[in-house]
């Protein structure tokens, strides 16, 4: 049992932190495409967080006609508005992720018609 520099009768518990090889780690058997979810991963993180943001400014604008960066920082949704947000979230999850679900097979361009002889179809 670990003591908490805390001014608190609370017991806490804590385990030694033990490094593992995540950063050499591949789980697609290609480290490129593991650094392409990586990369699409953080920027689509990102990219909601800004579009929350936006959201509060927004609501921020309506209610009040002015935001400052405290207001912003200071508000909590509505337990309507983080239902909906969430909802908005998931489908904004499912559209970065849903490409991953649909793996191809087919070669590109394999089942175009190509009538000129001295092109070479895909196969």
């Amino acid at each position: 049992m670990a003591q908490s520099p805390l001014k608190t009768s609370r017991e806490t518990y804590a385990a030694n932190f033990v490094k593992a090889d995540y950063d050499r780690a591949v789980f697609t058997n290609n480290p490129y495409v593991d650094s392409l979810i990586t990369s699409l991963t953080a920027l689509s993180a990102n990219v909601w967080a800004i579009q929350r943001r936006m959201m509060i400014v927004e609501v921020l604008l309506e209610k009040n006609g002015a935001v400052t960066r405290d207001m912003i920082e200071q508000y909590q949704p509505t337990r309507e508005e983080a239902a909906e947000w969430r909802k908005q979230r998931d489908s904004f999850v499912a559209e970065i992720n849903d490409p991953f679900k649909e793996i191809g097979d087919l070669p590109y361009a394999a089942s175009i018609d190509v009538p000129d002889p001295s092109v070479k179809k895909a196969r």
